[in-house]
């Protein structure tokens, strides 16, 4: 059994600074960051020097004319915005996934990374029913979060992510928007179209191999003298945005051969009617012998009787009309009923106070004038009772309304009320939509796009994916649904030491739950047969076994943060109250980075105490 006792820390990847040739001035630091740091920091303040080349010249800041001086100002004023350009990615081993679970809490400036005109799928949702899809590029979604208004809306986005459990599409939360500053980006185009820019590191899901960065997908990916891409092979696939559940031959053949399910289940899992997946089924296919599907199934209406002729008791038929009244008719157009109108009726006394009290202006877009309407903040379906209210009512133009229409509660807090006030499990319940699941395009080309700025999305688990460009990806931390395990090492708690009775129980436990997950995994490998693709089948084993494993069993990431982030991530994580085993890595990253960046981290210092273990210090705090 493999025993690991301390973190390893790599530097991987750092950027390129060049400078423009026509602004003659030059760092005197050979540290791409570095000198990319104090560019930017002089362009911001215009402190180049009166040689510098731009018009009318500019001074330079007495004694400050060196990086490390100038940097020294920097962190001392705690101009921490200009560090944000330097950019430093580490492949971080022999940690826990404990510590990895930890890691995540806290990572503003940490990605893995896509670029900013990258399109993400947001799903609307009409109760819980899909209504429709909209498309954002990750650059706007991270300009959300930089006003009070945005971030209220970011709460409401509910992206498109993959349910790895079930193999099917859903959505999720966004828990942070991160830029990751500007890296050499490639762009990936498949088959059917379909592109996404991304840095090699970015993680993609494969049909066979799980999750892999893109560099391996495609048998290592380098850049050529001549700013050509260059990789090994030119057959690989990654999954895409997902086809209907029903549409898929390989998805219906399964619920409907190898799981022996009634037409009607499947319907009821693909979110559509029973005559649907009848008539996919004779299109697929998939049609089973005649008879076949009778066998050793009882007619339902066996033994039962009727005669023809009869008529609804008037006791029946009132019951028959309460049943489709209202929303609970299919053809319930939201509030457009006779019930609709008359909580609406009051209004019409109100508008001319309303439009007065706004100016005649929308409260959406600021525009005064025009065809004003009004729209009810807290929508009717969810509080009748203050349809009347002029306080739940603003003043919005048709235009604005027509895009707010279905999108209502992501304006809920812009117009000034709070989501709080609407109960829960009043909205009209509605079928869930088409269920979606994923399928495979091969990848037609990689090139090298330059180096474009970068942002990632963190979702909240227990998905932690999103479809980007309609493709499947992910942050860049080991799965162990897709790893497997039976040569894993462990990381020991750095508070049991060798040779001591709890060191002993502790090897113990990981000796037995190691051979646990090995006869597990070859207990799944006969449970799971040879049903399903071969991806699905070993994900299915490993996720079993998986859960013998405990939280001190190793992983690896890779983690990719600007210069800011990192000072952040050191300073946080190896303070006294961290936990132990991440303060070790706070202190071999900043060990890392004071070697590669001295004048950016040199003013971080790792201070040793008597336990043996050593906490981060720095006279220049949060910068």
């Amino acid at each position: 059994m493999h025993i690991i006792r301390a973190p390893r820390v790599t530097l991987i990847a750092r950027q390129q600074f060049l400078p423009p040739e026509h602004i003659r001035w030059q760092s005197d630091s050979t540290v791409p960051g570095e000198a990319l740091a104090e560019f930017a920091g002089r362009l911001c303040y215009l402190s180049f020097g009166e040689d510098s080349g731009l018009e009318g010249g500019h001074r330079t800041i007495a004694g400050r004319t060196s990086n490390e001086a100038y940097l020294g100002n920097i962190l001392q004023v705690k101009h921490g915005s200009v560090l944000e350009h330097a950019v430093f990615t580490f492949l971080i081993e022999g940690v826990s996934r404990s510590l990895t679970h930890e890691l995540v809490r806290h990572r503003a400036g940490m990605a893995y990374c896509l670029s900013g005109d990258t399109l993400v799928y947001s799903e609307h949702r009409d109760g819980g029913r899909r209504n429709g899809t909209k498309k954002r590029t990750l650059r706007s979604i991270y300009e959300m979060t930089q006003t009070p208004h945005g971030r209220s809306r970011l709460k409401l986005l509910r992206l498109r992510s993959l349910d790895e459990t079930t193999g099917t599409f859903t959505d999720g939360r966004v828990r942070a928007v991160v830029c990751s500053g500007t890296k050499p980006v490639f762009r990936v185009e498949l088959d059917d179209g379909k592109s996404i820019t991304c840095t090699r590191e970015h993680r993609f899901l494969t049909p066979n191999d799980g999750w892999k960065p893109l560099a391996e997908i495609v048998g290592g990916l380098e850049v050529s003298a001549g700013g050509l891409a260059v990789y090994g092979r030119d057959d690989a696939s990654l999954l895409v945005n997902g086809v209907a559940a029903y549409r898929d031959p390989e998805w219906l053949r399964q619920q409907y051969h190898e799981r022996a399910l009634p037409q009607e289940t499947i319907a009821q899992l693909a979110g559509v009617s029973h005559h649907t997946i009848r008539a996919w089924v004779r299109k697929h296919g998939l049609q089973k012998p005649i008879g076949s599907w009778t066998r050793g199934v009882s007619p339902w209406n066996r033994g039962k009787r009727y005669r023809a002729g009869w008529t609804h008791s008037e006791e029946t038929r009132r019951m028959l009309g309460e049943m489709k009244r209202g929303e609970a008719n299919p053809q319930w157009k939201g509030g457009i009923t006779p019930d609709g109108v008359r909580l609406r009726r009051p209004l019409q006394e109100l508008r001319p106070e309303i439009y007065a009290r706004d100016a005649h202006t929308c409260r959406a877009c600021g525009e005064a004038g025009g065809r004003l309407t009004l729209h009810h903040v807290l929508p009717v379906w969810a509080r009748p009772d203050l349809a009347g209210d002029a306080d739940n009512v603003v003043t919005v133009c048709r235009s604005c309304h027509l895009s707010i229409n279905g999108r209502e509660l992501e304006y809920v807090e812009h117009f000034g009320r709070s989501l709080a006030e609407i109960p829960e499990g009043v909205r009209p319940r509605h079928g869930r939509g088409n269920v979606l699941v994923p399928h495979a395009v091969r990848i037609r080309s990689v090139t090298y796009e330059g180096e474009q700025m970068t942002y990632d999305l963190e979702m909240e688990g227990p998905n932690h994916n999103f479809v980007a460009n309609g493709i499947v990806t992910h942050n860049s931390q080991l799965s162990q649904r897709y790893v497997d395990e039976s040569d894993i090492a462990f990381v020991v708690p750095p508070e049991i030491d060798e040779g001591t009775e709890a060191y002993r129980a502790w090897e113990q436990a990981c000796e037995g739950s190691l051979q646990a997950y090995r006869r597990l995994l070859d207990e799944m490998a006969d449970v799971v047969g040879d049903s399903g693709p071969a991806t699905m089948r070993k994900k299915r084993a490993r996720q079993a076994a998986r859960s013998v494993l405990p939280n001190c069993a190793e992983t690896k990431l890779v983690m990719t943060g600007n210069a800011r982030a990192w000072r952040h991530f050191v300073e946080m994580r190896g303070s006294a109250t961290a936990d132990v085993e991440i303060r070790r890595l706070a202190g071999a990253v900043l060990g890392r980075l004071r070697d590669e960046a001295p004048h950016i981290f040199g003013d971080m210092h790792l201070v040793p105490h008597n336990d043996g273990t050593a906490t981060v210090e720095t006279p220049n705090s949060k910068v």
